[in-house]
């Protein structure tokens, strides 16, 4: 009897969460490259304690908490031993992509990756297995449409659970993560904006030649933003190589802290003032109801 009272007790918890979070803004955080040897529930933990050390120069009220942000893990999906892929439905833009491909050229990616795979099953756990498996994961994401459709179905999965709670839809994305966001919110038919902005840091998206080795396309393939997106804002390190300016939306360079050893890494993007601004500026912004005291401190420069 205890335990059914305890268990009554913790769904009407839940409920009552639910409830109180309806217009409460809800972070997307769509991670990049290289990611199938980390501990998800770790990698997360620390994403969150750089954005809460990025946000605390912002403003002394907290205001993103644990329950406002999701990480959309797909780095499962690339791992060489995943079986996990899916199909685009027929008249999706992405399909008629995908059958217009170099079949030649993403077979032998294809095969290159799960050559790679296999080499990394092989040999002892160590920093050269993590990069193997990381390169069979790029060669995947790029060589198989399916991997590339599953690896979208996890964002796709997560806007619908945020739509169904009525919590507006903040995406910040990272590194390959920006392809997989652009890619999937590209190809939906919104009429109306799902997403209040999307955030990419550290992202390709600008570059024609290197998003379409990721995601295919032809050079009349220009880069838009998506229907669904109500405003799209780029922010990129000055010393990050990989991470190209845009021509739409809000293009933003940023400066790593300066006890951060790799300019393309995550959390130095969320540790940085002008990054978290954004995000900060974009959450409250999308705030439906009396904002949070904290915001009234969040003003992007």
């Amino acid at each position: 009897m205890t335990l059914r009272i305890l268990a009554l007790v913790a769904l009407v918890s839940s409920l009552l969460a639910g409830q109180e979070d309806r217009g409460r803004p809800i972070v997307l955080l769509v991670h990049g490259r290289g990611m199938s040897d980390r501990d998800s529930a770790a990698t997360r933990k620390m994403w969150l304690q750089a954005l809460a050390s990025g946000a605390r120069t912002i403003t002394r009220e907290p205001l993103i908490s644990d329950r406002d942000v999701r990480v959309v893990w797909y780095a499962d999906v690339l791992d060489p031993r995943s079986g996990a892929s899916c199909d685009y439905a027929a008249g999706d833009p992405r399909a008629r992509r995908a059958r217009a491909e170099d079949a030649d050229f993403r077979s032998f990616l294809g095969l290159a990756g799960g050559i790679l795979g296999v080499v990394s099953s092989l040999v002892d756990e160590s920093e050269t297995t993590s990069q193997l498996r990381a390169l069979a994961g790029d060669a995947a994401f790029v060589g198989d449409a399916g991997k590339r459709c599953a690896s979208e179905q996890r964002l796709s999965n997560e806007i619908d659970r945020a739509k169904a709670e009525g919590r507006p839809i903040i995406i910040v994305a990272h590194s390959l993560g920006a392809v997989v966001a652009y890619d999937y919110l590209s190809a939906r038919r919104d009429s109306l904006p799902i997403v209040d902005r999307l955030i990419t840091m550290g992202s390709m998206v600008g570059y024609p030649e290197l998003r379409r080795l990721l995601i295919g396309g032809g050079a009349e393939d220009s880069l838009t933003r998506p229907r669904g997106v109500k405003g799209w804002v780029n922010l990129r390190n000055g010393q990050d190589i990989l991470a190209a300016p845009l021509a739409i939306g809000r293009d933003v360079v940023t400066t790593p802290p300066p006890d951060e050893p790799d300019p393309h890494e995550l959390v130095g993007y969320l540790r940085s003032s002008s990054a978290v601004r954004e995000i900060l500026d974009g959450w409250c912004e999308a705030f439906a109801g009396t904002r949070p005291r904290g915001c009234t401190e969040v003003v992007p420069k």
